[in-house]
């Protein structure tokens, strides 16, 4: 599905990771962006399954799902990681060394999880180990359940994140846990009930835009302005806002959101996101390295110029990765496994 205001909502999810990374890091703007995206890809790895399990030979569908997603998400993936094992030295990363199995098996959720916070310039590469971890579990969940059963089996997706998150506030593990699969299912599982609605023929009423807006609204303010506690905050309107990032994205996906995120030069942006949250820290790391080699100290630390120019450094690169690696990849796996699809 290539609808330009789905990009535009990209875009402006990555703006928000931008934001919480360089500019202001208490901000939960981009915990909100990352959310959305589980919602989007929930939506739309959904919608390409149940097509797969629409075709007279599942194991066909399946493979040239796996094979598609390995084309689209690994080529880029891994020249970054090779790229910070090479330089760790030069840009300060410490246990590059020891991470790097890790985040080449995309468990780098769980290395962050055990082991703190280094090597800092991968440490947003947890979302995307989320992800593959989905990607391997999901399409066989696809294909076994009945579809009378999908939506009550989201329900308890959702119900289960919600009662994880209880159990690790409980053990005060909640740092570690946030990093871990489980934390993010409700958000997959929203955007998989979205797909399954949609292809069911249902289509988002305008009035749930209406609603979802003010709900979105109190609850991110409520996120920023008060002080409620892990507990609240965490377990209770992480799952309430699931509700607007859905509404959002059922709305977008037929062209009913607002125009504005259809403009080329955000819906633009949108299509290279991946590569520009993939390449933004390791962005970030070179800038520091040049900053400490030329002795002006703290000259890319978090404020509205690193914003600027790491921002647009990621953009930029991204731009060049779309252009020389990833689109040329893809179309190379389209063409790789049209004949199968097709059979």
């Amino acid at each position: 599905m290539r609808e330009p205001q789905l990009d535009g909502l990209r875009a402006i999810a990555l703006l928000s990771v931008f934001y919480s990374h360089f500019w202001e890091e208490s901000s939960n703007l981009g915990h909100l962006g990352v959310r959305f995206f589980f919602v989007l890809s929930g939506f739309l790895i959904t919608n390409i399954l149940l097509a797969a399990k629409g075709h007279d030979h599942h194991a066909a569908g399946i493979t040239v799902f796996f094979a598609r997603r390995a084309a689209r998400i690994w080529p880029p993936y891994f020249l970054t990681l090779g790229f910070c094992w090479l330089a760790s030295g030069l840009l300060r990363l410490p246990m590059m060394q020891e991470s790097l199995p890790w985040h080449a098996l995309f468990l780098s959720n769980i290395w962050y999880a055990t082991h703190g916070s280094e090597p800092w310039a991968l440490a947003h590469l947890w979302t995307l180990a989320v992800e593959e971890q989905f990607y391997l579990i999901w399409p066989f969940v696809i294909l076994a359940l009945p579809s009378r059963h999908f939506l009550k089996f989201c329900g308890a997706l959702v119900s289960c994140t919600v009662a994880y998150r209880v159990c690790a506030f409980a053990l005060g593990k909640v740092d570690e846990a946030t990093l871990l699969t489980f934390d993010s299912i409700d958000a997959l599982a929203a955007g998989a009930a979205l797909s399954f609605l949609s292809a069911e023929g249902w289509s988002a009423p305008r009035w749930l835009l209406w609603l979802s807006v003010p709900v979105g609204l109190a609850g991110f303010i409520m996120q920023i302005v008060f002080d409620l506690g892990n507990l609240v905050q965490w377990v209770v309107l992480e799952a309430a806002l699931l509700l607007p990032l859905a509404a959002i994205v059922a709305l977008a996906s037929k062209g009913q959101f607002l125009k504005i995120l259809a403009n080329r030069s955000l819906s633009g942006l949108g299509r290279i996101s991946y590569g520009a949250y993939l390449f933004h820290l390791p962005v970030w790391a070179v800038l520091f390295a040049l900053s400490a080699r030329f002795g002006v100290g703290d000259f890319f630390s978090r404020g509205p110029l690193t914003m600027l120019v790491a921002g647009s450094l990621s953009a930029l690169t991204a731009l060049v990765s779309w252009t020389m690696v990833e689109r040329p990849v893809m179309a190379w796996s389209k063409r790789l496994t049209s004949r199968l699809a097709a059979a």
